[in-house]
């Protein structure tokens, strides 16, 4: 505790040296702020209503209701591609964390891309699974009033897993009518939902509730056997009219048999079909619950927001990639082996955070100063790796207990020192430090070699930000320029092999951008260019219990996105990426599963009480080995579907997924299995779901 709170006070030290000018800075020198209300800070629709000088990149934007409600997922977590750029897929079964894809970073299940959720973050440090593993199947489509992303290390307030960019998640606070929905697909998929909200207190408080069910086979010659159990409560307490307390609960549990990536040549050999197993144990379990809460206070010239969060999360997965490579044993089939291992994840995690942003004036110069700190407390018992076969466990390869804690202190200034020109600096200081009992089991063959250690370690960084806006020609064109520094911290049990990874791994990056729109405010174009550096790609590898080293790396990039839409109810978006991703100082430079080319463009039409919706998604091919010998697939992707409002209660939805039924990919490897009595190395793939079509009733009442 000493150790903490002498880092704690060295932490905070630039918060109370500003704070000391914090009177006079936020009230002399001439333009007067009007009292802000609590209703200018409560976001309920398409655009940030904070009375701020806006944002500091073009590649930053919050999507609201309308946008959200025009994505029609296949998978909960596909509305996370509302975000321009962002491919999501799932590749091991309904209930494992989704893959991410954003700015030529194959995120596998969350790294480098920072994930929050009703103000608790979603990424696990130190996950069995793999670092930054975030689950977002938990969320619920229909009652997504925002989701805020932020792209690049260029906001203070952003720390752990940031680099690629930043999603914070939120509900509507309550609905104006009841929703009743039931849906049933091919496959046997079948969910109901019902949510609702109540008011009392003189309508001074109000509950909004949720329940979620789903089941679902798939497509999968072993059926997945997915049943999705999901519950929200999400209170809101109006305490007077400039403060504000929020409280949710969130439940969400998930069990399912999954069908693993299988060998391309298992396929074209006749081994397996397209949508076979080779190993039909294969799945888990999982659950999150997490209480969270919000507190707002509004004053005359600032706001203060006051954050808490405690989340208990399990994961028991079992998987086989490789198919008797490590020949373990029979599983009883003649001529199958199993490669199957376990991955068991057990955790509570708990923070707490505050942010004051004051808005005034300095030395004559219209300014805004935001001031905060996040503290995160992981306690890990256990996160564990073991051999097993047919979903029983045979061996222990490691198995670890550990407590990390991460202080996060951040300052962000911005001025505007002429009418046309925002500058904005930010800082940044992160303290990591973790301990750990690792185990592992000697007298068994499958002992790694980087044999798991205990003991204790301690990091700390400074991440310095600086972003410039500029509006020279007109009000709707604004110029960006930002660089920064940030961070992702490698899984700690990384830390004490005979070949440790370093703790915290710095990244760099810059871009240029504009942004337009016109004047009546329906056309929006954003151009923007980037690169973003990593000294290094060193992560844990959950699947093989070991460490692997990747050398630096560099992604050069461009993102165009625009949207449009009329009053004859036409509207459409889009977005295109072109990234160059390369190891640095290397012959071999290729980075694995780096998608350097993504498209999509989203059409709709409302007609009378009909509105048909249209969305085709284009990911290009990615080099699988270092050597880009062996790349991907390309993907192209269609989805198809049909609002008809019956009467004011009753609506219909019907959807055609993948409307082409192209064999598709969620996510291809270049890897060693065993097959057919042999060892080799080739492409390996899970199937992207065939077309497939979906009925939805939706009653309001």
């Amino acid at each position: 505790m000493t150790t903490l709170s002498n880092s704690f006070r060295l932490a905070c030290l630039p918060l109370a040296v500003v704070s000391l000018f914090l009177p006079s800075y936020a009230g002399a020198h001439g333009v007067h702020f009007e009292g802000l209300e609590l209703d200018d800070v409560v976001v309920e629709d398409e655009i940030d209503a904070i009375h701020t000088l806006g944002g500091i990149t073009s590649s930053q934007g919050v999507l609201g209701q309308k946008r959200l409600a025009n994505q029609n997922p296949a998978r909960s977590s596909d509305v996370l591609e509302a975000v321009p750029g962002l491919n999501v897929t799932q590749h091991s079964g309904g209930g494992k964390a989704n893959q991410y894809f954003l700015r030529g970073f194959s995120l596998d299940h969350g790294t480098d891309l920072s994930v929050n959720f009703l103000g608790a973050p979603l990424n696990l440090v130190g996950h069995a699974h793999g670092q930054g593993y975030a689950d977002s199947n938990m969320i619920i489509p229909e009652l997504l009033s925002r989701v805020e992303y932020r792209k690049g290390p260029y906001f203070a307030q952003d720390g752990d897993f940031s680099t690629a960019g930043s999603l914070n998640i939120d509900y509507v606070n309550e609905l104006k009518r009841g929703l009743a929905s039931v849906s049933i697909g091919e496959f046997g998929y079948r969910r109901g939902l019902l949510a609702n909200s109540v008011k009392f207190n003189d309508d001074q408080t109000s509950l909004l509730y949720a329940f979620e069910l789903t089941d679902n086979n798939g497509p999968w010659d072993i059926k997945e056997n997915q049943y999705k159990h999901n519950m929200l409560l999400k209170l809101n307490h109006r305490i007077d009219s400039s403060k504000k307390l929020e409280l949710n609960y969130s439940g969400y549990e998930s069990r399912w048999t999954s069908t693993d990536h299988i060998p391309v040549d298992a396929v074209a050999q006749g081994v397996v079909g397209r949508f076979g197993s080779l190993d039909s144990t294969a799945g888990g379990f999982t659950q999150r619950h997490a209480l969270s809460g919000n507190f707002t206070a509004v004053w005359d010239q600032s706001i203060t927001q006051v954050r808490a969060y405690v989340a208990d999360y399990k994961l028991d997965l079992y998987s086989d990639f490789t198919y008797g490579l490590r020949d373990n044993a029979p599983l009883g089939r003649p001529g199958v082996l199993s490669d199957q291992f376990n991955q068991f994840d057990s955790r509570t995690t708990y923070g707490a955070g505050l942010t004051h942003t004051v808005f005034g004036n300095l030395s004559f110069v219209q300014s805004q100063l935001a001031m905060g700190l996040d503290y995160r407390i992981d306690d890990v018992k256990p996160a564990g790796l073991y051999e097993s076969i047919a979903r029983q466990r045979l061996a222990t390869r490691n198995e670890d207990n550990f407590e990390q804690r991460n202080l996060g202190v951040f300052v962000s200034q911005q001025v505007l020192p002429l009418s046309w020109v925002k500058l904005t600096g930010g800082l940044r200081y992160d303290q990591f430090d973790v301990d750990l009992n690792g185990q592992f089991d000697e007298d068994e063959d499958v002992t790694t070699p980087n044999v798991l250690r205990s003991g204790s370690r301690k990091d700390t960084l400074l991440s310095p930000k600086f972003s410039a806006s500029f509006t020279p020609f007109e009000h709707n064109t604004e110029l960006f320029f930002s660089v920064g520094r940030g961070f992702h911290s490698n899984d700690p049990r990384g830390l004490f092999t005979a070949a440790p990874v370093d703790y915290l791994v710095k990244t760099r990056g810059v871009e240029a951008g504009v942004k337009t729109t016109n004047d009546a405010k329906n056309l929006s174009a954003s151009a923007t260019l980037f690169q973003l550096k990593s000294n290094s790609e060193l992560v844990f590898v959950g699947d093989a219990g070991t460490t692997e080293p990747n050398g630096a790396t560099q992604r050069n990039g461009l993102e165009l996105i625009a949207s449009y839409f009329n009053r004859s109810g036409f509207e459409v978006d889009g977005f295109i990426t072109l990234v160059d991703a390369r190891f640095v100082n290397v012959a071999d430079n290729g980075i694995p599963n780096a998608i350097e080319e993504s498209a999509a463009v989203s059409i709709g039409q409302t007609l009378g009480d009909f509105k048909l919706g249209y969305k085709l998604k284009y990911i290009g091919s990615a080099p699988l080995v270092e050597d880009r010998s062996i790349k991907s697939d390309s993907v192209i992707n269609s989805d198809l579907f049909v609002n008809y409002k019956v009467n004011n209660d009753l609506s219909l939805n019907f959807s055609i997924f993948n409307l082409f039924d192209r064999d598709n990919s969620d996510i291809q490897y270049a890897q060693d299995y065993f097959l057919a009595g042999n060892q080799a190395f080739g492409k390996t793939f899970h199937p992207a779901l065939p077309r497939h079509a979906r009925l939805t009733a939706n009653w309001l009442f």
